[in-house]
């Protein structure tokens, strides 16, 4: 898709340790299909605006109509799971006669955009898995299921990594704070039953580059999870944006809910025969541990989960979404989304 050079985006998400980063990598990933600067007005505190520049992001702050204001543009991107703080920001972006994109997960949240985006895989509230067609209603525009799912542009592509003869090589990555210690322990489990596996831990931004006793390494801060996914044999993920960017690298995952708005979407891939995982209860590192062995030691059940995960979220959502802001902005209405 050609860039829109003069197009002008505001983004606008929550993000910091506690609540994560998925709504901001979204964000990124959408600014690069579309060809802009990602320009966030950030929901939180000094850590997620780090964060945000870490991730190559402008960050601008503010009230709403002060921000609208200053960028003046021609689109507002509002991906924030809090209706109240989401319908603050449409309000004043439609008051300054901006069109409104509005970003979802499992069908929650202010779904009042010009233009609504949910990738789930599951619908909480209609109950099922979210798979069709565009559709229009009420002047609303709504692009559903992990066909549009907000992954980097780099994920379109299926390539792995160059593979030689070597011990298996797992992936967890949870995110920081107490889910970085849940991901240890899931490693720690994982070696007693294969000692010889090489782990990595994507701490999230708070880990630093180490390796432990134990001998599993830390990565430190990560510009995505690209290129971990691309050389591991087994990825240990949360039932966030990291699930689908596995599946979308053709990666066997194991979900692992780290809260509990997470585990609807940990079952909807586990029922589509796209991922491993128990969304029943808290996460249980011996569990988990106990299927990311099983994958590691039955390569076929770890091939199928890996190409039905692929046929699922093929990466190329973004660029879907993309196209249907730029037909958006030019007035012509939602044409075809290939």
């Amino acid at each position: 898709m050609p860039a829109s050079a003069d197009l002008r985006v505001l983004f606008r998400a929550p993000a910091g340790p506690r609540r994560g980063f998925g709504h901001l990598v979204r964000c990124r990933s959408l600014a690069r299909a579309l060809g802009v600067r990602p320009l966030i007005a950030i929901r939180g505190g000094r850590p997620a605006r780090a964060a945000a520049r870490a991730l190559g992001c402008d960050v601008i702050e503010g009230a709403p109509a002060a921000v609208l204001a200053r960028v003046a543009p021609q689109v507002v991107v509002v991906d924030d799971p809090i209706a109240s703080n989401a319908r603050r920001w449409i309000a004043c972006a439609r008051r300054a006669g901006c069109r409104v994109v509005t970003v979802h997960d499992l069908g929650l949240g202010a779904c009042e955009g010009d233009l609504v985006v949910d990738g789930s895989i599951v619908d909480v509230r209609r109950g099922g898995p979210r798979r069709g067609p565009p559709l229009r209603t009420n002047g609303r525009t709504f692009l559903r299921g992990p066909r549009f799912a907000l992954l980097d542009p780099a994920f379109a592509s299926p390539l792995r990594g160059v593979r030689h003869p070597r011990a298996p090589r797992v992936l967890v990555a949870l995110g920081g704070g107490p889910r970085a210690a849940l991901g240890y322990s899931i490693a720690r489990a994982v070696r007693r039953e294969m000692p010889w596996a090489c782990i990595r831990i994507a701490g999230g931004f708070a880990a630093s580059s180490s390796a432990d006793r134990n001998r599993i390494a830390w990565t430190g801060p990560l510009n995505g999870l690209a290129g971990e996914l691309a050389a591991c044999d087994v990825a240990v993920v949360g039932g966030g944006v990291s699930l689908y960017e596995a599946c979308a690298r053709g990666v066997a995952a194991v979900g692992v809910p780290v809260v509990v708005p997470q585990r609807p979407t940990v079952r909807g891939f586990v029922a589509a025969g796209a991922a491993l995982g128990d969304a029943s209860t808290a996460p249980d590192a011996v569990r988990v541990a106990r299927d990311v062995v099983r994958l590691l030691r039955q390569p076929a059940i770890r091939a199928a989960l890996a190409a039905q995960g692929r046929k699922l979220v093929d990466g190329r959502g973004a660029g879907r979404v993309a196209e249907a802001i730029q037909q958006l902005v030019a007035g012509a209405g939602l044409r075809r989304v290939s």
